[in-house]
């Protein structure tokens, strides 16, 4: 809870002084609907995924393929590139299945990036997302430690990587190199769909590299956001209607 409030404290405060795009709406109603949705898929995760990982990580049938290895810093090291590269593959997923497709462009019907883009996302995707995960984490026995501490840093990157933060270009486009950044992540929420289909990782850089799927926009201030189909501003009853 204190990486969640503290990022959006912290980039939320940025964002603000210092605005890559102008926003002509206020500051409760471009964010309302997005926190509306988070807070409904935080329920709905600790309902469901919570205690599933409880019960995995209780059992003792299969202590999993990273049982053995030694140092602990290696095991930590990872179990968060398989949570990372899992996420990578699942997104691209989002993209490319015309059903998940469905439920994944509520994210990109956003107009206007900010902290709160973070968490529009459908609880259908939301839950679904985090069967696979629970499988992985089953079968390579990833500790609690170092799935919280991946979950930390996925909370604050991807907060940071969708804020309307204008990070020094020469400086967003150094850290693009190792974690996904503002402008990074701007060009996959383009309204061009080939720029759409690219830059799918969610924490580290690396894998849209190994995998061919990177772009850097030379003019991240000409990208528009969101979907040329969709162009209205929806509320939290439509944004749950969407795929259906």
């Amino acid at each position: 809870m204190t990486a969640i409030l503290g990022s959006i404290f912290l980039f939320g405060i940025l964002e603000n002084l210092f605005p890559f795009f102008q926003y002509k709406q206020s500051f409760s109603r471009r964010m309302s609907q997005n926190f509306a949705l988070g807070l409904l898929n935080a329920i709905a995760t600790s309902l469901t995924t919570v205690l599933l990982l409880k019960w995995v990580w209780q059992q003792n049938i299969w202590l999993g393929l990273f049982k053995g290895i030694k140092p602990l810093w290696l095991v930590g090291i990872l179990s968060f590139l398989v949570l990372d590269v899992y996420l990578y593959f699942w997104h691209r997923l989002m993209h490319t299945w015309p059903i998940a497709w469905r439920f994944h462009r509520v994210h990109h019907t956003e107009m206007s990036m900010n902290i709160s883009t973070a968490y529009r996302f459908h609880t259908v995707e939301v839950l679904l997302s985090n069967l696979p995960k629970i499988f992985l984490v089953w079968l390579f026995g990833i500790r609690p430690i170092h799935a919280v501490i991946y979950e930390l840093a996925f909370t604050i990157i991807v907060v940071f990587h969708h804020s309307n933060w204008h990070l020094p270009e020469r400086v967003d486009k150094f850290l693009s190199y190792f974690i996904v950044t503002p402008n990074y992540h701007r060009l996959h929420h383009s309204q061009i769909v080939k720029e759409t289909n690219s830059n799918y990782a969610s924490l580290l850089s690396v894998w849209d590299r190994i995998f061919k799927t990177f772009g850097y926009s030379i003019n991240p201030q000409a990208i528009k956001i969101g979907l040329e189909e969709e162009p209205r501003e929806l509320n939290f009853v439509k944004l749950l209607k969407l795929p259906f």
